[in-house]
C-alpha cells in the first residue's frame, strides 16, 4: 500500500508519495512515479487514486504499440546517425523536420495505413520531386523499425505506387550544363586573363573532374609534383551551417587522379603566386596542411565565392551559364568523346556505382553528332 508522507518544504507542510506502476516492458525494472508539493492530505490521496485508476486500464504502463511516429522517429535518428556520415545525418534531419513531422509526427506508428502513406507520398512528389525518394526512404526505414520492434507487422510504405516524372519535349535552345572543348578553352583563356587563381582553379576543375568538395579540401601534400597524382580522400561539406571536413562521398570516392604536365605547372605557379601574396598579409603557407585554394583569410572556401567566380568569367567570355559541378560534367564528357571506356570514366571520377556514371555522363558531344550521318553513309557505302 501506497503511503502518504508529511514533509516540510520553506517552513510549510506539505505531502508527498511513491506510487508502485508496475514493471516497465522494456527493461523489467520495476517502475515508480513520485509526486510531491501537496499541501493537504486529501490532494495527497486524490492524485492517488486517480493514478490508481489509470494504472489499472494500462494508461501507466502504456504499451510499446502506442507510441507515436514522431518518438520513434527522434529514436530511429539516434542509430541512424551512428551509421552515417554527419552531412548525411544532417540532410535526413532537415527532410524529417520540414515534411515527415508535420506530416506524421503525431500519428501512432502502428495505426498509420496505406493510404496516409499514398497521401503523403503524393503531396511530397508535388513539392519537392527529387527529393521525395529519400524522403520516402526514411519513412519506410522507421517503420522497418517499427516492425523489428514489434510494434508493426507490416510496412505500408512499401507499397505505395510513386509518382514518376512524364517525358516532356526537350528544350534544345537550353544550353547543357557542361562545356565543349571550343568553350572550355575560351573559358579558361578568360580566366587567365582576369586572375592566376581563377585559372588554375577551373583548370584543376576542368582537367580532373573532381567534385567542388573535394576541390576546397585539397592541400598540397594531396598533390605529389613528382608523380603527377592528385590523391583525393577528404572532401569539404557544411553540416549545421559549419564547414567540415570528412570522408569523401564512397569508398570509391578515395581515390589517386593522374594529372597532364601544363595543369601541374599551372598549379606550381600558383603555389609561388599564393606564398608571396600571404606572406604580404604576414600569413605563413608552408605547413603540410596549406589549403590549395582558400579565401582571403586563408580559410575554407564557401561555394558561393566559386560559383560568383564562374559567373564573373562566364560573362566575361560570353559563354552560357554552367553550374560548378558543370566542369565534372565537361571533364566526363570530353573523356567519353575522346574514347576513354566507361569503367575508367567511373574509377577517375569516384563513381560508387557504374550506372552513374552512364546515367549522367554519356553525352554525346556535338562533333560526334554532326559526323554520325557521315559516319553511317561511308560504312553502308551505297553510292548514288
Amino acid at each position: 500500500m501506497t503511503k502518504i508522507i508529511k514533509y516540510n518544504a520553506k517552513n510549510e507542510t506539505r505531502y508527498k508519495f511513491r506510487y508502485y506502476a508496475g514493471l516497465d516492458e522494456l527493461t523489467g525494472k520495476k517502475r515508480y512515479i513520485k509526486k510531491a508539493g501537496f499541501s493537504s492530505v486529501d490532494d495527497a490521496k486524490k492524485e492517488l487514486l486517480k493514478l490508481e485508476y489509470l494504472n489499472s486500464i494500462g494508461e501507466l504502463t502504456r504499451p510499446i504499440k502506442n507510441i507515436k511516429f514522431g518518438e520513434l522517429l527522434t529514436e530511429w535518428m539516434q542509430l541512424y546517425k551512428t551509421t552515417v556520415k554527419p552531412s548525411t545525418y544532417a540532410s535526413a534531419k532537415r527532410k524529417a523536420r520540414k515534411y515527415i513531422i508535420p506530416y506524421f509526427g503525431d500519428m501512432y506508428a502502428n495505426k498509420i495505413t496505406l493510404q496516409q502513406c499514398q497521401a503523403f507520398t503524393n503531396k511530397v512528389y508535388s513539392l519537392v520531386p527529387v527529393a521525395s525518394s529519400s524522403i520516402n526512404s526514411i519513412i519506410k526505414r522507421v517503420l522497418d523499425y517499427a516492425i523489428r520492434l514489434g510494434i508493426r507487422d507490416n510496412n505500408p510504405m512499401q507499397y505505395v505506387i510513386r509518382p514518376k516524372r512524364q517525358p516532356s519535349v526537350p528544350d534544345t535552345s537550353r544550353h547543357p550544363n557542361f562545356y565543349d572543348c571550343k568553350e572550355l578553352a575560351k573559358f579558361l583563356t578568360t580566366a587567365k586573363e582576369l586572375s592566376l587563381k581563377y585559372y588554375a582553379l577551373f583548370r584543376l576543375l576542368a582537367y580532373s573532374g573532381i567534385r567542388i568538395g573535394e576541390l576546397s579540401a585539397l592541400t598540397w601534400q594531396d598533390l605529389n609534383f613528382k608523380t603527377k597524382e592528385l590523391n583525393i580522400n577528404k572532401t569539404l561539406v557544411v553540416v549545421e551551417r559549419q564547414k567540415t571536413i570528412q570522408t569523401p562521398k564512397s569508398k570509391a570516392g578515395t581515390r589517386l587522379i593522374s594529372l597532364d604536365d601544363e595543369t601541374v605547372r599551372i598549379l606550381k605557379t600558383w603555389q609561388l603566386r599564393q606564398r608571396k601574396d600571404f606572406l604580404k598579409l604576414g600569413i605563413n603557407t608552408l605547413g603540410n596542411n596549406q589549403l590549395i585554394f582558400s579565401n582571403d583569410s586563408n580559410d575554407y572556401l564557401s561555394n558561393s565565392v566559386v560559383k560568383n567566380w564562374l559567373l564573373r568569367v562566364s560573362s566575361k567570355a560570353q559563354l552560357p551559364r554552367i553550374t560548378v559541378h558543370g566542369f565534372r560534367h565537361t571533364h566526363a564528357s570530353l573523356l567519353f568523346a575522346s574514347g576513354v571506356d566507361a569503367k575508367q570514366v567511373q574509377t577517375r571520377l569516384g563513381h560508387a556505382n557504374i550506372n552513374i556514371t552512364l546515367n549522367i555522363y554519356t553525352h554525346v558531344t556535338k562533333e560526334q553528332q554532326s559526323k554520325l550521318g557521315d559516319a553511317f553513309a561511308n560504312y553502308v557505302n551505297l553510292g548514288s
